[in-house]
């Protein structure tokens, strides 16, 4: 029986457990795969595949088995992971409202698990796909995010797309050699608090649809694929020395045993970038260029270990030199990110660099596709700015929201990241009531770092009689 519009909303607002599986077995199953996948390409005359050196089981004191969050919670991670990814002319509909067509796909199971409605498995190969690429991110960056705020707990968490960050340094191109793409990790997360340096961890995302086989004890065989890639693809990039960037490797099964079920795996390390002082050089509020020129070829050292000599490869690496430079990109990316989820073009593109897509931001837009900050709502004591759109459930009008509490993006706005910073920082931990949200009457998101999305139904409106 289909699920009517408010039946819906309600399961969105609803608090479900999400299963996460990070064990030494599941470290072991992609060990022995990547070392066959290895001496397949021996036995063919290739090199093995670059990888991160070890892969370990997060430790429960920082991802439990379960962790419990909302399905509007899942699409609000979708929509900040993707909102600075495509820089086109669609970018309204195609970024900001990116995750509402998942409204109707994610539920709960019998056993109170999060999991796919009988809406979510459809069987059209290309929607599974795109589902399946793109719920990977909601659900990867939330529990990436739950862990690291667990390894950082007073630290506010910022996600940024990474290779929006490399375009102002990096060439992203490839040879006409070489087409395959450059490994890179999928996103950087920067857990930052005010006069201390910001933690950074890589991360990797990636989701499948495989059932549940009968021998369902056996790890399954795309999930281990996916690991091992995500393994790859954060070798590629390294801020200061060679293998000292933690890194989190996650792979979703969207119709695992018992519901949804994320499957994760670290690499351990610490990378801290060096502490800025407001008003000094060096920080976010000072606008930077792009420093074409970063090599990619051998600009990775290599030590002597395991019997190999010391050796240069490929890659994405932050030199110390580039230090400063790069906390200071990734804080203004950062800040870009939450202007355009709030619908501020110019603001946005006052944060980004001209490789990075500024353009995209100075020019307008399509009709349909523009999102423009004047919208708000009030949420208890507090008003949040930023944009809107209707879309339809059915038959039934939908309003979506997505912003910024106004105190903090007023600050964003003018320019004030530092300061943005020390504010967002200081309110963290501020409740928030989702019940008093005036004519909101659906799901609603916060987060530390001010951003909000909600969900509400629009009255009906009536046919006048001729």
């Amino acid at each position: 029986m289909a699920r009517t519009a408010r039946q819906t909303l309600n399961t969105l607002s609803r608090s479900t457990n999400i299963n996460v599986q990070s064990t030494a077995e599941l470290a072991a199953h992609v060990d022995s795969a990547t070392a066959a996948f290895d001496k397949r390409r021996r036995d063919k005359g290739q090199a093995p595949v670059r990888r991160k050196p070890e892969l370990l089981p997060v430790p429960r004191a920082e991802c439990s088995q379960t962790i419990e969050l909302t399905p509007w919670q899942i699409l609000h991670a979708v929509a900040r992971g993707y909102v600075l990814a495509g820089q086109g002319m669609g970018r309204g509909l195609a970024e900001h409202w990116l995750s509402l067509k998942f409204c109707e796909a994610l539920g709960n199971s019998r056993a109170g698990a999060m999991d796919l409605t009988d809406k979510g498995r459809t069987p059209e190969r290309w929607y599974k796909a795109m589902q399946a690429r793109e719920l990977a991110v909601g659900f990867g960056l939330a529990v990436a995010e739950h862990i690291v705020q667990r390894r950082y707990p007073d630290h506010v968490i910022s996600i940024v797309d990474t290779s929006t960050i490399l375009r102002a340094g990096w060439p992203l191109n490839v040879s006409q050699r070489n087409k395959t793409s450059r490994p890179r990790p999928d996103y950087l997360i920067e857990a930052w608090k005010p006069g201390e340096p910001s933690k950074i961890t890589l991360v990797a995302c990636r989701g499948n649809h495989q059932k549940p086989s009968k021998r369902g004890g056996r790890t399954r065989s795309t999930t281990v694929q996916q690991l091992a890639k995500g393994a790859e693809l954060t070798e590629g990039m390294h801020i200061g020395p060679w293998n000292t960037t933690p890194c989190l490797i996650l792979s979703t099964e969207l119709m695992g045993q018992g519901g949804i079920v994320v499957n994760a795996l670290q690499a351990r390390g610490e990378s801290l970038l060096p502490l800025r002082t407001p008003g000094a050089p060096g920080n976010a509020d000072v606008e930077i260029r792009d420093k074409a020129g970063i090599p990619y070829p051998n600009a990775i050292h290599i030590p002597a270990r395991d019997g190999k000599r010391a050796r240069t490869v490929d890659g994405f690496q932050v030199a110390e030199v580039d230090r400063v430079w790069f906390g200071q990109l990734l804080a203004r990316t950062g800040a870009a990110n939450l202007t355009a989820l709030a619908g501020g073009g110019p603001q946005t593109a006052q944060y980004l660099t001209t490789r990075q897509g500024r353009q995209h931001y100075d020019v307008p837009t399509f009709a349909a596709t523009s999102s423009v900050d004047d919208a708000d709502i009030q949420v208890g004591g507090t008003k949040f700015v930023g944009t809107d759109h209707v879309f339809r459930m059915g038959s039934v009008r939908i309003e979506a929201f997505s912003g910024m509490a106004e105190h903090l993006y007023e600050l964003i706005k003018k320019g004030r990241v530092e300061e943005y910073r020390q504010a967002a920082f200081q309110s963290r931990s501020t409740p928030q009531d989702p019940h008093g949200t005036g004519r909101w009457n659906g799901p609603i998101s916060f987060h530390d770092d001010g951003t909000v999305m909600a969900l509400s139904v629009l009255p009906i409106r009536r046919r006048q009689p001729h």
